[in-house]
């Protein structure tokens, strides 16, 4: 009879296993099979992994493989990748150097790992050359220093991986060195025969996670199934009789989370997520101090407010002054617009003739039938939104700062309201809004935008901008990712406009928030968020490349650069 493992039996000693390894909740989901073992993958914030594996082959051992390894493309993972014009092999290639880039990482952090993973790469022959066999033996060459391959293939990828551990972290590492050694493997003349994508590792993930394609139909699918599943429990949760509205209570209700109970005349049994966001109500989030390597839980306390509206001739003046740039951003946002056209059919105006249903009026009118007047068919175009933007804005004190004339805070309310004239004629979803700070316990969260309100509404908020008190950067990032996470989008884009490193009043070392910063930043992913920060000061720029990554930051210190700016931005992230 066959014996099976099976992940429920680990599940929860796993996500306890990951939380100490690496100090963040991992959600462990299981993905059932049949007679052959599936590869795990990533799915949003969860790793998915077999339900079940033979005995025979697989003890509890490739459980803790599987996770801690699909867990280290969380932390130590970059952007994904566009397949494009990619053929198997290279994208074959990229898949086994990222894996081996983040294993490689985790080892650095924690060498215990090795043994962890290398107990699945078995001996291999040598004498095979093909392409499977050399990737499989550069793989083992890579983690177990004491093979030595005769392949020069090999030796050379593994040359090129372990040479320089600073050089892992660059964005693009992987798709580079994927390439020119599947080059090498093209020139000798060996192909994949499969003619499919596949795992050559045992506990390795199937990298969906890696390619765009696949990320972008994972969170579609995870959408419809969040939206069936929020009307399913709020189905179950309302329900009517002759007594009162009641909200169950949860807990202590001192940071305005969690449910609470009201009761009304109407009579309605309702789960209440109690997270308020007016400037009555603090929210309170946590805090990363490196020194300790410890994430103080509710240690920020933030409030959220509207900004106010200001005069709208003013705003008309600011557009004015800079109409040449505006002119050139709107041509921009025209030529990245993504539009699908539709052809609508059986219609009593239009401007076409729908010749099917024009045959059967004819029918008609010959068997002296009244025709169906619905003969014209006409173009439409739907827009296709797969974008969401959160647009957050430095308001600190250096912001008011005056720099050849005008101050850094005038030139965000400016940059932010031609980015946002953009966005509208893009037809993106965004929303923008402010932070400061005064210490820990006032963090000020000025709201400009939401995503449910209008541009043309809400833009003369914007006059409002102005600078106070410090730059509290993680709390803030913390928040919006918070928003930005329930937009239903493919893409979502975290904006921050900054005038350099954050600093508060309370805080002495002066790489305690930048840590933090760095920290919030790193969470994004998990999220489905790519960050990026726009920053108008050239000094703090190494600052910046700590919190946000190479190639995640530009540093402008002229609002007519923003268009080259933008369409960076929009080359990267904003293409439907």
């Amino acid at each position: 009879m066959k014996q099976l493992v099976e992940l429920a039996g680990c599940k929860r000693g796993i996500e306890f296993y990951l939380r100490a390894l690496w100090n963040k909740d991992f959600n462990l989901e299981s993905l059932e099979d049949s007679e052959t073992i599936s590869y795990g993958y990533v799915l949003s914030s969860k790793l998915v992994m077999p339900a079940s594996i033979s005995s025979n082959q697989y003890t509890l051992d490739y459980y803790h493989a599987v996770a801690t390894h699909i867990s280290a493309h969380f932390m130590f993972g970059n952007e994904p990748y566009d397949v494009g014009d990619l053929n198997l092999m290279q994208t074959s290639m990229i898949d086994l150097i990222e894996d081996l880039r983040v294993e490689i990482l985790a080892i650095n952090t924690y060498p215990g790992l090795r043994k962890c993973w290398l107990n699945f790469h078995t001996k291999i022959d040598e004498v095979e050359t093909s392409a499977k066999s050399l990737m499989k033996r550069l793989s083992r060459s890579v983690l177990d220093q004491e093979y030595q391959d005769s392949s020069l293939w090999v030796q050379k990828g593994k040359k090129l991986l372990t040479v320089n551990i600073f050089k892992l972290q660059q964005i693009n590492f992987s798709r580079d060195l994927g390439l020119r050694l599947a080059n090498d493997l093209g020139q000798m003349r060996l192909p994949l025969n499969s003619g499919r994508q596949e795992q050559l590792i045992a506990y390795r993930d199937d990298n969906r996670h890696l390619w765009f394609e696949h990320i972008e139909h994972e969170q579609e699918v995870e959408s419809i199934k969040q939206v069936e599943n929020a009307s399913l429990d709020n189905k179950k949760l309302q329900e009517t009789d002759n007594s009162k509205r009641v909200n169950i209570v949860d807990g202590d209700f001192v940071h305005g989370e969690g449910m609470h109970i009201n009761q009304q005349d109407a009579a309605v049994l309702e789960y209440c997520n109690n997270r308020m966001t007016d400037s009555s109500s603090p929210i309170y989030y946590p805090e990363w101090d490196y020194r300790s390597n410890v994430l103080k839980k509710d240690w920020c306390k933030l409030n959220v407010k509207q900004a106010k509206a200001g005069a709208v001739n003013q705003l008309e003046n600011i557009l004015s002054t800079h109409k040449f740039t505006l002119n050139r951003l709107r041509s921009l946002a025209k030529k990245l617009q993504v539009e699908k056209r539709q052809r609508v059919r059986k219609i009593q105006e239009g401007d076409d003739i729908d010749y099917a249903p024009m045959i059967d009026a004819m029918v008609s009118v010959r068997m002296n039938a009244t025709p169906d007047a619905r003969v014209f068919m006409r173009n439409e175009y739907r827009q296709t939104k797969s974008l969401s933007i959160s647009i957050l804005l430095d308001l600190s004190e250096s912001t008011n700062y005056v720099l050849g004339g005008i101050s850094i805070s005038q030139r965000i309310r400016d940059a932010v309201l031609l980015l946002g004239e953009t966005l509208t004629v893009a037809g993106e979803q965004f929303s923008i809004s402010g932070f400061s700070s005064n210490t820990r316990h006032e963090i000020n969260y000025i709201n400009f935008k939401s995503f449910s309100e209008l541009f043309e509404n809400t833009k003369a908020r914007l006059l409002d901008v102005r600078g106070k008190y410090s730059t509290r950067l993680g709390a803030a990032i913390r928040h919006t990712a918070e928003d930005l996470n329930q937009q239903n989008a493919s893409k979502k884009l975290l904006l921050v406009i900054t005038d350099g490193a954050p600093s508060d009043i309370d805080v002495f070392d002066s790489k305690y928030l930048e840590y933090d910063s760095w920290q919030a930043v790193s969470r994004l992913q998990g999220k489905g968020i790519k960050p990026f920060c726009l920053n108008l000061d050239s000094r703090s720029g190494e600052a910046i490349e700590h919190i946000f990554g190479k190639g995640r930051f530009e540093t402008i210190d002229h609002i007519n650069k923003l268009p080259e700016v933008l369409s960076r931005i929009y080359v990267q992230y904003g293409r439907h």
